[in-house]
């Protein structure tokens, strides 16, 4: 939510035009939402067995050393993927090629609502734990790193981050250099977002 910006307001402008609805909701993004009232989000239970499920359980289970899924929930919101989507046009309009990524984020119980109402808010990210490779909001394709951020709950999110040019950041970085959009550390296990709708969280899971 942007600064300045109360939930009243964010709420209207998320009450999407039925026909920009309908459009949204015909996205591969979209093909497995069940639709219906969205206030302005739903979280539907992923049934386990599903090849929905698999592919997110598989990719959890790569990185996150014995940790095991209980719970898996998509996250339904189509006013933050119709921003999504459109950031992500405006990005491969600019540029040749935008690496759109699967990366998770560890974070509380008591964040859930805030980010599948609003998204996640760079402005506030690393108020907990600092900010290592530059001040935005922090991804990882790897679960046993993104654990340290969860408190012990062992609350993620997949999310569907763009990525069109990276350089390695670090603690002073408030934006990325020009010409870049992201930052990272040497090793890759750290992604980090400056602006918003460049980003989505697709899946709310439980461990």
């Amino acid at each position: 939510m942007a600064s300045g910006e109360d939930e009243n307001t964010y709420l209207k402008k998320s009450k999407c035009d039925s026909r920009i609805k309908e459009k949204i909701l015909q996205e591969p993004m979209a093909t497995d939402w069940e639709g219906g009232n969205y206030n302005p989000y739903r979280l539907v239970t992923v049934e386990e067995g599903s090849d929905e499920y698999d592919v997110v359980e598989n990719l959890f289970d790569e990185t996150s050393r014995g940790l095991t899924i209980t719970q898996v929930k998509r996250v339904e919101n189509p006013y933050l993927l119709g921003q999504y989507l459109m950031k992500k046009e405006k990005m491969a309009r600019k540029r040749l090629f935008v690496d759109e990524r699967l990366l998770f984020h560890g974070t509380r119980e008591s964040n859930v609502d805030g980010i599948c109402r609003f998204n996640f808010d760079w402005r506030r990210n690393g108020q907990s734990t600092g900010h290592k490779f530059g001040q935005g909001v922090s991804f990882t394709p790897e679960v046993s790193y993104a654990r340290h951020y969860t408190s012990g709950e062992n609350v993620f999110f997949l999310v569907k981050v763009l990525v069109a040019n990276s350089t390695i950041g670090n603690a002073s970085s408030i934006i990325p250099p020009p010409d870049y959009d992201t930052t990272e550390n040497v090793y890759g296990t750290v992604i980090v977002k400056y602006e918003d709708d460049d980003f989505y969280p697709q899946y709310l899971i439980y461990a």
